[in-house]
């Protein structure tokens, strides 16, 4: 039931208090999936799960400048537009693998702050909060876009999949999103069907020669 309650819909707390008042007359069938509320409840619970993984793979956190992390008091910073109410209960994973950096991610409704041992989780996200996440300058996003542009393989580009693993509403966070629609609509109109050809053969190299040619002749 706590799980299923941190999914944002229609009829939110109606299903669970169905539920819950089921199960308190003895019916625990209204949990099972086999049962109508049931299964709408075990439906909800996986899109929750989902939404706290696309939170831990698309977060991406920007180093703040030597100076100015001193005086937040921070290291790491993050916005996210999470579908449903996952942040408190999936940020953890950050303090995990992240050690005793300290970092903040913010969101339009909630934001936790981690300062190298506690976390600082609030309901509602502090506006000073919002504005250090989304006006961070990424250092690092013209190296990023680079790699991510020449690494793209068109001939590889499946849209539907791309979508499903990568939803579209994630894509104005990432620093490689804006790149994404120009790097697909490429594919469309021609480049899928020629792989990489088009980017090989921009690079500089040597002509090899044609026609009548003597062996080890050729200029490599």
């Amino acid at each position: 039931l706590e799980q299923a309650g941190r999914y944002r819909g229609e009829q939110r707390w109606n299903l669970l208090y169905e539920v819950l008042w089921r199960v308190a007359h003895g019916d625990r069938t209204a949990m099972l999936a086999g049962d109508r509320l049931g299964s709408e409840m075990q439906r909800r619970i996986r899109q929750v799960g989902r939404e706290a993984h696309h939170l831990h793979a698309f977060v991406r956190f920007v180093p703040l400048p030597e100076a100015l992390a001193e005086q937040l008091q921070l290291d790491l910073v993050a916005y996210h537009e999470p579908a449903h109410d996952i942040l408190d209960s999936a940020c953890g994973h950050f303090a995990d693998r992240l050690g005793r950096q300290r970092w903040l991610i913010a969101t339009p409704l909630d934001g936790v702050r981690f300062d190298g041992q506690h976390l600082d989780y609030r309901r509602q996200c502090p506006e000073q909060w919002r504005q250090w996440a989304r006006n961070a300058e990424d250092p690092g996003a013209e190296l990023w876009l680079a790699y991510y542009r020449h690494t793209f393989n068109p001939a590889r580009l499946n849209p539907g999949a791309l979508r499903q693993h990568l939803p579209g509403r994630f894509w104005r966070h990432l620093p490689e999103g804006p790149l994404i629609p120009e790097l697909v609509g490429q594919a469309r109109h021609g480049k899928q069907r020629d792989g990489q050809a088009l980017e090989v053969g921009r690079q500089r190299g040597k002509r090899i020669a044609s026609g009548n040619h003597k062996p080890n002749e050729w200029n490599l």
